[in-house]
């Protein structure tokens, strides 16, 4: 893997510290060098008289003697001082260099993971962009079931719980667990009287008008790359069986990910400039399909957990916009941060208009 790596950080060697130490030591050999033959020119306290010349003779040339040795201890100091920061900057760039081979690793299990990703005949970015499609077709059913739920109950309390459904929610839900016993483990005691009722439609409608024509057509056609799904006002290419779930393959996937992007995040010698650097070689791995599932599992579990990384950091730069056409898309959900990045003359997103 070509490794693009931020620009290498330097120790300045006369930095702001260099002078908040050295400035303070340069006042004092100037004391010593002005003030000392003043005053033991002068009578003193003492009794000692050191105005005869003979005496200032041998007082300047006592005074002589230790001002090379200040010179020698300034010199010193300047190669004290280089060789710390020599070691300053040793341990900085072993410090990167554990970094990046740490960042490195995790973009190779990164890599590993989305070849790992198989759903039936299809592998790799492949898999994200069939599992995009089977995600969107979640939401419309949800949305569909809903909208009919609506219209044939009169009772408003009910209609007002109804309504109050997250449908990118209870979709992502589905989509990500799937239909069926072991499945529906994951979610259902943990849904309300509501849902419930919902749910009992949602999978009634996936049987009957999805599993049930899939079936039938590859008996007929056992050839063919995928099933056509026509209904809802939604055309949807099925490569494999749909509504089966994908925990085993993406929780993984999302747990990796996030995990790298805290790792670049949360290292403190690093300036925002360089963190943004290293995340921006992580979303070159992320094919827009990718990008844009990252933003629906954000969307409906954990938007918290992904915003900074997705606004700051620009984690879905290239998410395509106009396929992100349900739910709250992208545009509207971050409004005010595009606003904000526009007036800097920034785009937050590749596709915006």
């Amino acid at each position: 893997m070509k490794k693009a790596t931020a620009q290498k950080q330097q120790v300045k060697t006369f930095d702001s510290q260099f002078y908040l130490v050295f400035i303070p030591f340069l006042i004092f050999i100037f004391i010593i060098v002005t003030c000392f033959p003043y005053w033991f020119t002068r009578p003193n306290f003492s009794g000692i008289d050191f105005t005869d010349k003979g005496e200032i003779g041998d007082t300047i040339g006592g005074i002589t003697g230790p001002f090379i040795a200040i010179a020698g201890a300034v010199l010193t100091f300047f190669a004290f001082w280089v060789q710390f920061k020599a070691n300053e900057q040793q341990k900085l760039d072993l410090k990167t260099e554990r970094f990046e081979n740490k960042f490195y690793e995790l973009l190779s299990l990164h890599k590993s993971n989305v070849s790992e990703a198989v759903i039936g005949n299809l592998d790799g970015r492949r898999s994200f962009t069939a599992m995009f499609y089977e995600l969107r077709l979640s939401y419309h059913v949800v949305q569909h079931i809903k909208e009919k739920k609506l219209k044939s109950n009169k009772l408003r309390k009910e209609i007002k719980k109804i309504k109050e459904i997250d449908v990118l929610e209870f979709a992502y839900m589905i989509f990500f667990y799937g239909i069926g016993p072991n499945s529906e483990k994951h979610f259902e005691p943990g849904l309300t009287k509501i849902h419930k009722e919902l749910f009992v439609d949602i999978k009634s409608f996936i049987e009957k008008e999805i599993h049930k024509p899939y079936e039938r057509f590859l008996k007929k056609r056992p050839d063919a790359k995928y099933y056509m799904f026509k209904k809802i006002d939604t055309e949807v290419e099925l490569y494999f069986y749909p509504f089966d779930g994908h925990v085993s393959k993406l929780s993984h996937y999302y747990r990796h990910l996030f995990q790298t992007a805290r790792f670049v995040v949360d290292q403190e010698f690093l300036d925002h400039h360089q963190k943004y650097s290293y995340l921006k070689t992580l979303r070159a791995q992320l094919s827009n399909f990718e990008q844009l599932l990252l933003y629906y599992n954000a969307a409906s579990w954990f938007e918290d957990q992904w915003k900074d990384l997705f606004i700051e950091y620009r984690m879905i730069k290239n998410i395509p916009i106009p396929l992100a056409d349900f739910g709250t898309p992208p545009e509207i959900r971050y409004k005010t941060e595009i606003e904000q990045y526009q007036a800097k003359g920034i785009k937050l997103f590749e596709w915006n208009k």
